[in-house]
């Protein structure tokens, strides 16, 4: 009598191919989905605190309008022009300080445009403490 045993099953291969795409999968995807932007930020150092007695220096108010619309102590001024505006104010009082006063819904690239007008017209940047 002849028995037959169970044929044993050859082992297979993993293969890495799989693997190794699914690596290259999750690479391409991180690449495209990060960001390589250059995040700058702006510089808001203090000028120390100002005492009682001191008279606080002139300053300008730039409201930035819920559509956009830019104003300079009530007057309507646009983006471009306001750093032309700001320099000859500056060139009349050197101690000229700037407010700026955003609508509620205004969102942060408006702001951060008039920012660099006030920068790019040799106003400095300063916060309150």
């Amino acid at each position: 009598m002849r028995l037959e045993l169970p044929r044993r099953r050859s082992r297979r291969l993993v293969s890495l191919t799989p693997l190794i795409d699914v690596v290259f999968i999750l690479l391409l995807f991180f690449l495209l989905a990060s960001s390589f932007q250059r995040w700058q930020g702006l510089n808001l150092a203090g000028t120390g605190s100002a005492g009682a007695a001191d008279e606080p220096p002139p300053a300008l108010l730039v409201r930035i309008q819920a559509d956009g619309a830019l104003d300079l102590n009530g007057e309507p001024v646009g983006l471009d022009e306001l750093a032309a505006t700001l320099r000859r104010q500056l060139g009349r009082r050197p101690d000229l300080a700037v407010i700026v006063e955003p609508a509620a819904t205004v969102t942060l690239q408006p702001l951060v445009a008039v920012l660099e007008q006030l920068a790019a017209a040799g106003i400095p940047l300063l916060h309150l403490q």
